[in-house]
């Protein structure tokens, strides 16, 4: 039992040196104001990080502090946390003694790190105060060199529980499942929690957006998607579906004994030194219960217009768009294109003081301070539409909608534009010119789209080769006729583009990364007496081009392949071709 500190958690911040006795008098004084926790008020100040209220919380609750980078421990100590393990909770064992492990821990206050140890390692754990990136430092001088396969890993376990005396076919039968004490009792398993936290690691370490859990009748697959593409990381035996699944169900306090009926969740862990909020999605199949995990990894999340890849010309010209006092500024794309992304970063530049920004979405991807964020629940009658009326009375400056996907939508935010409000939201078309005919389709009238339209973003997501081992070469001639050269092009003898190879430095994919390729179209007057005529989407691509100086998102991604950024294979699945 933990001995309670009956220190005040500022004398604790001023013995460790983290602040002043006068600073914390200033903070006493402005917590008296506000009324808020003394921890928010520092941080708010920037008298101190949220991991230094973290660490004291720690020490107030009756852990020591200790410093990793200044202990001798012992191999016998170490070894007694596995690599991946060590990894994942970001955790650095420092004394073993009478069946209880000291663990420093980056997170003190996470107790139910503490739980999975002890089932994990098989003894009892006790935690204690460590600072966060001393034990990120730790961990990759002491465990990097032991975790070079995490693939390797996880195959190698899911082997080891399939042959031991109690396997997870044997848990895993129709008697045992349809007791939900039972369920719970399969997803803590030691095994069970290794291997869906090896998942995670493996899956966050490869830059991986979603994790998806497929039931078939005879088999059980885990695959990831990096840069837009599935991979397949391991195949476990089918019996172990309903264990890993429910596994997945806990951590998202899930009903684990609804097996008949979809559910979404939040999960929000701290992945090594990385901040990860996980959407999960079940879907009852023919075979059992399929899961796909969204991973958003806040730390990596880009929210800095400059660094999406605009190149500088359409860079200046969003910026001058999203400078405007009002209008409708529409991002358009397929699913999986960066559209959020995009809106995000611009929400970024925008959220300034004196400015209210409310976004209502499906669902929310991002929490951003000082926005308001809503969450479309449509069930409940809460659509898009009746969501951006009830905004429009809140006073906001900057409204962003997450997608126009009607008409009522379309005409309240053509009317939210025309009250002085700037309006940011996404559409599905293929390109700038089709989204405002897919507008014209959508039964908006022709005078309400050119009185409210500033300009139409198209942009795609295209796979950046690795730079180690790209290899150039010289099209032939049926290449040249796909991508619909110039003949300018095809005549140049010091033509070249690039082309994916594989290293172990992109785990032989020959890709790392993924770039974007935008289109951009703004509307100007002639454009407007095009749209009031009803012009068609080519006839509106072959004026942009020719007197607006668009670039397709083709003639992007071929300046991109000369650049060596990405290959003309990504450029022919991800763009059309348009003879104009």
């Amino acid at each position: 039992m933990l001995a309670v500190s009956e220190k005040r958690l500022g004398e604790i911040l001023v013995e460790s040196g983290v602040i002043s006795p006068l600073e914390m008098e200033e903070a006493f004084q402005r917590q008296r104001i506000t009324g808020e926790m003394l921890g928010r008020v520092l941080v708010k100040m920037g008298l101190c990080e949220e991991q230094d209220i973290v660490e004291a919380l720690g020490v107030q609750s009756g852990m020591e502090r200790v410093d990793v980078l200044k202990l001798q421990i012992p191999d016998e100590v170490l070894h007694k946390v596995p690599a991946d393990v060590a990894q994942f909770y970001n955790v650095v064992p420092v004394r073993f003694r009478d069946n209880v492990l000291t663990v420093a821990m980056a997170d003190p206050l996470n107790i139910s790190q503490l739980d999975d140890l002890k089932r994990i390692l098989g003894c009892e754990v006790q935690g204690a105060v460590g600072n966060q990136h001393d034990i990120a430092k730790f961990i990759a001088q002491h465990y990097s060199h032991e975790t070079e396969s995490i693939h390797e890993t996880l195959s190698a376990l899911i082997e080891r529980v399939g042959d031991a005396p109690l396997t997870l076919e044997e848990m895993g039968t129709t008697e045992l499942i349809s007791d939900v004490e039972n369920l719970i009792e399969l997803a803590q398993e030691p095994e069970v929690i290794k291997i869906v936290n090896l998942v995670l690691l493996e899956a966050v370490q490869k830059r991986a957006s979603d994790i998806h859990f497929e039931v078939f009748e005879n088999d059980f697959r885990i695959r990831i998607r990096i840069d837009g593409v599935l991979h397949e990381i391991v195949t476990p035996p089918r019996a172990f579906a309903i264990a890993l699944v429910s596994r997945v169900k806990v951590m998202a306090n899930m009903d684990i004994s609804e097996r008949r009926l979809p559910q979404d969740a939040r999960i929000a862990l701290k992945i090594g030194d990385s901040e990860i909020d996980i959407r999960v999605a079940t879907l009852p199949t023919l075979w059992g219960e399929n899961v796909v995990m969204r991973i958003l990894d806040r730390s990596a999340v880009r929210l800095d217009l400059p660094k999406l890849g605009l190149p500088p010309n359409l860079l200046k010209s969003v910026e001058k768009i999203i400078d405007r006092p009002n209008g409708i500024f529409l991002v358009t794309g397929p699913t999986g294109s960066g559209k959020t992304s995009t809106l995000y970063a611009c929400i970024s530049v925008l959220n300034k003081e004196g400015v209210k920004i409310i976004t209502t979405e499906d669902p929310v991807e991002l929490h951003i301070d000082g926005v308001v964020q809503v969450n479309v629940r449509e069930e409940v009658g809460l659509t898009f539409a009746s969501c951006l009326r009830a905004i429009l009375r809140q006073d906001p400056d900057i409204v962003m909608v997450g997608e126009i996907r009607d008409l009522e939508t379309a005409e309240i935010a053509v009317q939210a534009s025309l009250t002085g409000h700037l309006v940011l939201s996404t559409l599905h078309t293929n390109s700038a010119p089709e989204t405002i005919t897919r507008l014209l389709d959508m039964d908006l009238e022709p005078f309400l789209i050119t009185s409210s339209l500033v300009a139409v973003l198209a942009q795609r997501l295209v796979r950046t080769l690795c730079k180690y081992c790209r290899e150039s070469y010289r099209p032939d001639e049926e290449e040249m006729e796909l991508l619909g050269l110039p003949d300018s092009w095809r005549k140049d003898p010091n033509l070249r583009f690039w082309r994916p190879k594989g290293c172990p430095a992109c785990d032989y994919i020959g890709y790392m990364g993924r770039v974007g390729l935008f289109e951009l179209l703004e509307v100007d007057e002639h454009l407007c007496d095009m749209i009031l005529a009803r012009a068609q989407a080519h006839e509106l691509r072959q004026y942009a081009r020719k007197k607006l100086g668009m670039r397709t998102l083709r003639e992007e991604g071929l300046i991109k392949c000369l650049q060596g950024i990405t290959s003309t294979e990504e450029i022919l699945i991800h763009t059309d071709k348009f003879e104009d």
